[in-house]
């Protein structure tokens, strides 16, 4: 008699051979034609597949070919397609191999691959280490970028360590040392200021002279010589500029257009900084201020300074051009005698046009809140007058306790200490031994990279401090804080209430703006916002108005308004509300907005702005500061909001080039495009949503006909048959799919918070949080917290 076991054995054997073979002629019918020796469309090949669900590589072909059945995108139309009750048997009996072979996989159970800090990581853990201003101290600036994978440059797999890369480490902890590391008493302050005292009544001529050289035209910059001379401020704290400044003549006899001036604002004088030392990158604007025509304003400005960094006032707004042009093309048209060259100086005729008053101007500091800086006393507090090897040792085991996010061992410990011990019997200067440990500790793999194998610890779970790491470099980009290392020592963050009350904790926590800057910018490719700007002759209010900074400050605002007050991720599609200032609102054509600041603002259906893909941000950064670019629009969508990105061509296919002649709109250009074989099948899915975008011209302006009043059609069919009109057309489609775009942002998210690409084995967990979201309401922080509380994120 035959064992039980053996006939159940045998009887499993011989079904997955059953369907090892069904597969493969369901493959040869429907698959190979385009995924087989002879092409390999998207860069796939399924004739070689067994069946063998063991082999992870085979899992995860059959989970993609799955999911392309469940959306209904394979075959193609005009190709074989299965009957559907073919199709239901196949996708049922798939789907249950599939989800066993998950259950079995043992091979890769989605392990994060060991990773190391990425730029931004280790910037804000440096911030957040020390307890430093980083306004204009950057210790990564010489960093090579970092690769990206899936889109995110928090992936291990894409976080390779260079030698420039090391060399930069041991050049920015000799920064970091030297910066931290300030003993003995507080740097003496400063005082410098000009002031020409001029009668604020009367704009008589004397009132101009005593004016002296502190009026401004054409925008050139104001500044103070001591301070020029002296290479700027001799230490790093915090200073205050002040000044006195009135506008002259604000309309004047002078046209507009002559002086490439707009009359209509108020006069806004700008600060700014910059550093000899770090050149044009350390040039920004760090304020602007309205100045009134009837009086003098005295304005007061606060801001962070590093050592030699100076200062200037700009006339943010003033007639714009040269000095030479003015004398050579305006002033003559106004002022006869004023031939260039003229026998009468210029300077003589200048001063009946606007002018900006400066009649006061200076700086003073360094003022700290406390010395010495937290960064120090926080590693070495009250220092001795004369420290031993004992103090060093005590204080930098504080700081590797802080800098490795775990506590140390004495075996860990123990080189660190000996190198600084070594260099202070042969140096004797203490504070040189400190900096040269401390530069050993921030050089050391355990605080560059997240080490999350904690000594001594087995299995597959992460440890409390493991744990504290990954939530915190997730939500923060940068290290935990004493509140949540707190939690891991006790084993408070390993309860599901500890957990959740932690994230919660964190979420309101001003570090959270990096989530949405950091995630936000890499999940919607706002970083390439600005790499293909306008024409700054025929888009002057893009620059004049700073738009590109406005348009990211309003998909940040919106993003962290989701998540702080938990609102749907359907909000993401449509919504009634935004976030605007005036020159934004202006340049959508929103009326009734006069607030400089954003603020909340609500939407009517004619503002074609609800959700997304109404912002700025990304109908700019699909566009090439020409034209639209409806192909990158469309992949957008297909890849951000759908899920569904289409495969790049094959790297050996030249682009093609189609015949255009006689095309007059980028309709007719791309459908000649899509006349050829080999782009239409992703075309299809395409162009429909890159054409229904037209409305949003390349600066994302809403147009209802192109130039030259050629009609626009927005108009198109999804290859399900669906028609769509406009980005409305979209919402609509997109608000029917409420899984899908779940799934896709869940995916965005999953990839962001592990550090890692999605596993096969990820399925089901992301199934599950898919599944538990509407009960949710679609909340944002409810779908952080699901991440969270997975299985995958509590393993190594």
């Amino acid at each position: 008699m035959i064992p039980r076991l053996i006939i159940i054995t045998f009887s499993w054997w011989l079904a997955t051979e059953l369907q090892a073979a069904d597969l493969q002629l369901f493959l040869k019918n429907y698959c190979v034609q385009c995924h087989g020796p002879d092409k390999q469309k998207g860069d796939r090949r399924f004739d070689q597949l067994t069946g063998d669900f063991t082999q992870l590589a085979e899992a995860e072909a059959f989970q993609e070919i799955l999911d392309q059945l469940n959306l209904g995108e394979m075959p193609p139309e005009g190709k074989p397609r299965p009957n559907p009750p073919e199709l239901k048997e196949l996708v049922a009996q798939l789907s249950e191999s599939l989800a066993r072979a998950r259950a079995a996989a043992t091979e890769n159970s989605g392990k994060v691959v060991l990773r190391r800090l990425n730029r931004e990581e280790y910037r804000n853990t440096i911030r957040d280490l020390f307890g430093l201003k980083m306004v204009d101290f950057d210790p990564t600036t010489t960093f090579p970028p970092d690769d990206t994978i899936e889109g995110f440059d928090n992936v291990g797999e894409g976080l390779v360590t260079s030698d420039h890369l090391l060399r930069n480490y041991l050049y920015a902890a000799r920064q970091v040392a030297d910066k931290v590391v300030r003993p003995g008493p507080k740097p003496e302050m400063i005082r410098y200021e000009k002031a020409n005292e001029a009668p604020t009544d009367t704009l008589e001529k004397d009132a101009r002279a005593a004016a002296g050289r502190m009026f401004i035209k054409f925008r050139q910059p104001l500044g103070i010589m001591q301070l020029d001379k002296r290479r700027g401020v001799p230490a790093a704290g915090e200073y205050v500029i002040r000044f006195s400044a009135r506008a002259i003549r604000r309309k004047s006899r002078y046209k507009d257009e002559d002086l490439r001036y707009n009359s209509n604002e108020p006069m806004r004088l700008s600060i700014s900084i910059d550093s000899r030392e770090l050149g044009a990158t350390a040039h920004r604007i760090i304020g602007e201020y309205t100045i009134p025509d009837d009086r003098t304003v005295e304005i007061e400005h606060r801001v962070w300074l590093e050592k030699g960094f100076t200062f200037h006032v700009h006339w943010a707004n003033g007639p714009n051009g040269s000095f030479k042009r003015i004398l050579r093309k305006v002033l003559p048209k106004y002022n006869p005698d004023a031939l260039y060259p003229a026998r009468n100086p210029p300077e003589m005729y200048i001063g009946s046009g606007p002018e900006l008053h400066v009649y006061t101007l200076g700086i003073e500091g360094p003022f700290y809140e406390e010395w010495p800086p937290a960064g120090f006393d926080r590693y070495f507090p009250s220092p001795p007058e004369s420290p031993n090897a004992e103090y060093l040792r005590s204080s930098l085991t504080r700081l590797a306790n802080a800098a490795f996010r775990r506590p140390v061992t004495e075996q860990e410990i123990k080189p660190y200490l000996d190198l600084a011990e070594r260099y202070l019997a042969e140096n004797k200067d203490f504070w040189a031994a400190a900096r040269y440990g401390m530069r050993a500790i921030l050089t050391s793999p355990r605080f560059l990279y997240l080490n999350e194998h904690a000594p001594h610890s087995t299995g597959h779970k992460l440890d409390g401090y493991g744990l504290a790491s990954r939530l915190s470099y997730f939500l923060w980009s940068s290290m935990p804080d004493n509140e949540l290392r707190a939690a891991a020592a006790s084993g408070l963050l390993k309860t599901p209430e500890g957990l959740r009350g932690q994230v919660n904790r964190m979420l309101k926590d001003p570090r959270a703006s990096a989530l949405s800057k950091n995630f936000v910018e890499q999940w919607l490719h706002l970083r390439t916002l600005g790499e293909m700007p306008p024409d700054p002759e025929t888009n002057r209010a893009y620059y004049e108005d700073d738009l590109e900074n406005a348009m990211r400050e309003e998909t940040r605002l919106y993003f962290a308004h989701v998540l702080q007050q938990n609102r749907s991720i359907q909000d993401f599609i449509d919504s009634d509300y935004t976030f605007l200032n005036e020159p934004l609102a202006r340049h959508y054509g929103i009326p009734g907005i006069t607030h400089q600041e954003f603020r909340q603002v609500k939407l009517k259906p004619e503002h074609q702005r609800g959700g997304l893909l109404g912002h700025g941000s990304i109908l700019t950064a699909t566009s090439n500061g020409v034209e639209t670019q409806p192909v990158l629009r469309g992949v957008w969508i297909l890849e951000n909001l759908l899920g569904t990105p289409p495969s790049p061509p094959p790297p050996d296919i030249e682009p093609i080039e189609p015949d255009v002649r006689g095309v007059s709109t980028i309709r007719e250009l791309m459908e000649k495009h899509r006349d050829n074989a080999t782009c239409f099948e992703c075309h299809r899915k395409i162009d429909p949503l890159g054409l229904a975008m037209e409305p949003y011209d390349f600066l994302g302006r809403w147009r209802d006909r192109y130039a030259k009043k050629i009609p626009l059609n927005a108009t198109g069919n999804m290859p399900d048959g669906t028609a769509i009109n406009g980005p409305v057309g979209i919402r609509d489609y997109l608000k029917k799919r409420p899984a899908q775009f779940t799934r896709c942002l869940t995916e965005k998210l999953w990839v962001y918070a592990m550090g890692r690409r999605i596993s096969f084995t990820d399925r089901d967990d992301i199934d599950r949080i898919v599944a538990a979201l509407p009960k949710h309401g679609y909340g944002l922080q409810e779908l952080i917290h699901q991440i969270v509380a997975s299985e995958p994120f509590h393993s190594k």
